[in-house]
């Protein structure tokens, strides 16, 4: 399904709104060390766990999901997310190629890039 911009730039903000009394508020980016697989922080990492937990909600078959590209980001307004690109079994048993994706955690604030018309805005935004 397709969101127009519209609904784009109307979720990011339902984000930004939900994630400001989030209890990784504390948490400080640094843009060396926010990749999942060379960071150290704990924080960090399970931040990005829970946001790969809730691209897998939205996929056909989770158990196929491969990630790549995994980190963590301070985006737009200081909006703690996980950012990256996840490949995945379609309802046909095929792959769909990597796609990006912005989490903050939860399934309704996941965004997939076949998901929503104007991806790049919310990319660019939140990562």
């Amino acid at each position: 399904m397709k969101f127009p911009a519209t609904t784009a730039q109307w979720r990011i903000a339902i984000l930004g709104l939900f994630l400001v009394s989030s209890p990784m508020a504390g948490v400080v980016a640094a843009p060396a060390s926010d990749a999942y697989d060379t960071t150290r922080d704990v924080k960090k990492i399970a931040w990005m766990d829970r946001g790969m937990e809730a691209v897998n909600l939205k996929l056909k078959d989770p158990g196929s999901a491969e990630f790549r590209r995994v980190y963590f980001n301070r985006g737009a307004n200081s909006v703690p997310t996980t950012c990256g690109e996840v490949n995945a079994r379609n309802g046909f048993g095929g792959y769909i190629g990597f796609q990006r994706f912005v989490s903050a955690g939860t399934a309704e604030l996941t965004f997939l890039e076949s998901e929503v018309s104007d991806f790049d805005t919310v990319w660019n935004q939140l990562c």
